[in-house]
């Protein structure tokens, strides 16, 4: 057999088509970074007591809130005593909350859940933290539908708890929703912490503890 002069194709792109991708890919990332906006609010601490006036526990303190608006929301809030031994909540089926009330659009008051039933609350999103005595979870409660009569749809979402922080994660699709329903200006964001008590009804069964109270919309 003859040999053969075998001419293999560049496979290696030219210096200037890497450089173009480089250039376009940090632009990517860049414009990405520049979606997360983040608002944190800090808190005095000593100031937490229940509705009937007794001080409440420094693990329902609030010292630093934050919420951070990306691909997903994290919600994050620093409390002013550990949360890795936690006592039981006061009576059956009791709770303890860290609850991060989400006003997107300041023209309607959704009612009912998780206010009670027929009182309606500004807050077109809720999203929170609970611990029952025996573990933490995170739910995500979009309250849109009690507009018209439905009942308020409620996801399970993750939750993490590290020292005296607990950062709450809702995930893209449902955090679409919330961007989706903005209106600006007069969107709102708090933080608030307490107890609940089911075997009460109504306000007698809510006991805050500590809120930072409406936040401007991170912008």
């Amino acid at each position: 057999m003859k040999n053969q002069k075998i001419q293999f194709e560049r496979t290696t792109p030219p210096l200037r088509m890497v450089g173009s991708l480089l250039c376009a890919l940090l632009v990517s990332l860049a414009t990405l970074t520049a979606r997360a906006q983040t608002a944190t609010v800090i808190d005095p601490q000593g100031d937490a007591f229940y509705s009937n006036g007794h001080e409440a526990p420094a693990f329902l303190d609030i010292l630093v809130a934050s919420f951070t608006i990306s691909d997903t929301l994290t919600l994050t809030v620093d409390v002013a005593g550990p949360l890795d031994a936690l006592p039981n909540p006061p009576g059956s089926g009791a709770v303890f909350f860290w609850n991060f009330p989400l006003n997107t659009d300041n023209s309607t008051d959704p009612p009912g859940f998780p206010e009670a039933p027929g009182v309606t609350g500004s807050a077109e999103f809720a999203v929170y933290a609970q611990w029952d005595g025996t573990a933490f979870s995170g739910v995500f409660v979009d309250r849109r539908p009690a507009l018209t009569g439905q009942p308020a749809l409620l996801y399970s979402i993750p939750v993490s708890v590290s020292g005296s922080r607990i950062t709450l994660t809702a995930p893209a699709a449902l955090a679409a929703q919330v961007r989706a329903a903005v209106v600006l200006p007069g969107a709102t964001w708090n933080c608030d912490t307490g107890w609940l008590n089911s075997t009460r009804s109504g306000s007698d069964g809510v006991h805050l503890a500590d809120a930072i109270g409406r936040q401007p919309w991170p912008q």
